[in-house]
């Protein structure tokens, strides 16, 4: 038996608050990498808004903010809308200082809770699909900056299936950091990584 974190919910359910065909889609019509995709968010996401809560309430508005911009980044990549729509007017309160980010957080709660709660009841009893292997030839590296530059839900998968390759670049360090940045589809904070691997390179 899978762990909560490996169990893949069944896509072929239509969803109020998914756009299935659109992640699809998204991630190169790759129906598995999508399947991954939704047993992450619902294994990693679901104290997301607790997170927040309690950043703001420590007075660290920038954690708070980077909490917020990486839950919308992975509401984009599974295409939940109205989950990322709330997301993006909290992150830019945020970073603007307004006011208003206890309403907005209680917008992104209900929003959360809901694509959660489709996730529950989406989810199969069994394992999630096999990991597709990377292509044995091209360059590994250059593939995955034009996947995180376009904002390519794959690169997850590339990260995952070309580690040995990537190591050989970016070294342990590197490596790790990377693939905790594409985990939470922090796709500007990845290139940041590739970016100081190849200055120090």
């Amino acid at each position: 038996m899978s762990s909560s974190s490996d169990v893949a919910p069944d896509v072929s359910i239509a969803s109020p608050v998914l756009d299935i065909e659109a992640g699809v889609e998204r991630l190169m019509g790759n129906r598995a990498i999508y399947l991954r995709a939704l047993a992450r968010f619902r294994n990693d996401y679901r104290k997301a808004a607790p997170a927040i809560r309690a950043a703001l309430d420590a007075g660290d508005r920038p954690g708070a903010r980077r909490l917020v911009h990486t839950l919308k980044g992975a509401a984009g990549m599974i295409e939940a809308a109205a989950l990322h729509a709330a997301a993006l007017a909290l992150e830019n309160a945020l970073r603007d200082g307004g006011s208003g980010t206890d309403a907005l957080l209680g917008r992104v709660d209900a929003a959360l809770a809901a694509v959660l709660r489709e996730l529950d009841a989406m989810v199969l009893l069994g394992e999630a699909p096999p990991r597709t292997p990377a292509p044995p030839t091209g360059d590994n590296l250059a593939r995955l900056r034009a996947m995180l530059d376009i904002g390519d839900g794959a690169a997850v998968e590339l990260v995952a299936t070309a580690r040995s390759e990537l190591r050989a670049h970016l070294g342990e360090r590197g490596i790790e950091e990377l693939s905790a940045a594409v985990a939470d589809f922090d796709f500007e904070r990845a290139l940041t990584v590739l970016d100081r691997a190849r200055q120090t390179g």
